[in-house]
């Protein structure tokens, strides 16, 4: 029986957002007209995925 390695979740997290970006940025070269879209989609992508792997501190008072 072969043993596969699954992948953790941040690197789905990392391909979905490589995706989504070079997604984005591909679209906004052939359309002019919505390139401000999807420059801003670009934006959120890398600023959501910036977020998710900054651990969370934890809050005990």
């Amino acid at each position: 029986m072969s043993s596969r390695k699954l992948l953790s979740r941040d690197e789905i997290l990392a391909f979905v957002m490589l995706i989504t970006v070079i997604g984005s940025l591909y679209l906004a070269i052939i359309d002019t007209n919505s390139r401000p879209q999807f420059i801003d989609l670009t934006k959120f992508a890398v600023g959501t995925y910036l977020g998710l792997l900054i651990p969370r501190s934890s809050n005990s008072n």
